[in-house]
């Protein structure tokens, strides 16, 4: 291998937006948010463990590697057990159903009692199990040829009968969940010398903001109920629309917004900062960094996103360095990505905001865009929505075509 693949391969890696947050503090990437309001929910988590926080935000600002280094910090409590819970890895989160937290909260408690083997929990975890994915039964039936069966999770391949586990539709009630789950959490509460907390991820990609009231807090507020503590994200979308039933359930909701690094001097430190211990070498000049900044939005996902295809052009292009050349490319090819699938009704909204200067999110449509990250929030120095700098150049032209038109 030579030593530039090398070089280039530990470069992307760096840049890598999915890695483990606990990896990258370990390297020595980690730099800290400015005005970072995970803080005070672990200060407040360890002064009450047992209360409920909701963090809000944006997808790619950053809440996922907040949620972990916040686990980390509170396991370093004496008496504090958080426990981590990517909601997406349990069930569909479009298809999010009530008692769905509490038996996935419950399956995790189990876990945790790993060396108490009792009938009453194991009657438990199959009742959470019923619950998120439906009862499973063996079914036989015939076939004309070897074939295996579509959809099937095992099968048995030979001709004429075969052999396949499917699951009904025939789920636990949230009722019966919700008696397993005391029976389970008492049971926690008597052998673990510990304040268990649950940091719940990835519901922020609900679509439909009511689910987020009911059933996701009815759900927490639950758990809660029975001295479990609480942390979990969700969409902009719905502190906006689901406001005055959020804050009916807790007092305790904050906003994780982008970095506005157009306003703000300590948002552009912050990722200049990223760039300098990413790539100490700096393999990507100063011309291609600030470009990346400024076509980023002060999203971070999206600057890991645009940085890793800037390292790809160059490797491809036979440089030994990335320059704005190469950060050019990658930003009309994430350009490319994030125009597939607009209506006109979205450009005309994304012209508006654009134009107008204004924005005030009202309709599903509006939602959307800030969902998808094409408009962006910023919370300070001052509220303000702007269009993703990466889209500018669409709109431009889109504005001189209907300037023609009209004339």
């Amino acid at each position: 291998m030579s030593d530039r693949l090398k070089l280039f391969r530990r470069l992307i890696s760096a840049f890598e937006g999915t890695s483990n947050p606990q990896r990258a503090v370990e390297r020595g990437f980690y730099v800290n948010l400015p005005d970072n309001p995970v803080g005070v929910i672990t200060g407040k988590i360890a002064l009450r463990p047992s209360s409920v926080h909701l963090l809000f935000g944006g997808i790619g600002s950053g809440k996922t590697t907040q949620l972990l280094l916040t686990q980390e910090a509170l396991n370093e409590l004496e008496d504090i057990k958080a426990i981590y819970v990517d909601i997406s890895l349990f069930t569909d989160i479009s298809e999010l159903q009530s008692g769905a937290l509490i038996a996935i909260a419950g399956l995790e408690l189990i876990k945790i009692l790993q060396g108490y083997n009792t009938s009453e929990l194991n009657d438990s975890k199959r009742i959470f199990e019923r619950l998120l994915y439906g009862n499973s039964e063996i079914v036989t039936y015939h076939q004309q040829r070897l074939a295996q069966g579509i959809g099937a999770i095992e099968s048995i391949l030979k001709t004429g009968n075969s052999q396949s586990f499917t699951t009904t539709e025939t789920r636990e009630n949230r009722s019966s969940v919700l008696q397993a789950f005391i029976k389970t959490s008492t049971f926690v509460n008597e052998k673990l010398a510990k304040q268990v907390v649950f940091l719940f991820d990835s519901l922020d990609r609900l679509r439909e903001s009511k689910t987020f009231v009911k059933p996701v807090l009815d759900d927490v507020i639950e758990i809660n109920k029975h001295g479990l503590g609480a942390i979990l994200v969700g969409s902009i979308v719905a502190l906006y629309t689901e406001r005055v039933n959020i804050a009916k359930n807790t007092e305790n909701f904050y906003f994780l917004p982008y970095l506005d690094i157009l306003e703000d001097d300590e948002s552009r430190q912050f990722f200049s900062e990223i760039f300098n211990v990413r790539d100490p070498e700096k393999l990507i000049n100063q011309e291609a960094r600030e470009l990346l900044i400024s076509h980023s939005g002060g999203v971070l996902r999206d600057l890991m996103s645009l940085s890793q295809a800037a390292i790809e052009e160059a490797y491809m292009d036979g440089s030994d360095l990335i320059m704005e050349q190469h950060a050019n490319q990658a930003i009309a090819a994430i350009e490319r990505s994030k125009t597939i699938g607009l209506a006109d009704l979205s450009i005309d909204i994304l012209v508006s905001v654009m134009t107008e200067k204004s924005f005030s999110p009202r309709t599903s449509e509006d939602f959307e865009l800030m969902l998808t990250g094409h408009i962006l929030e910023y919370g300070y120095p001052r509220q303000r929505f702007a269009v993703h700098p990466i889209l500018v150049p669409l709109i431009e032209n889109t504005r001189r075509i209907k300037r023609r038109v009209n004339r």
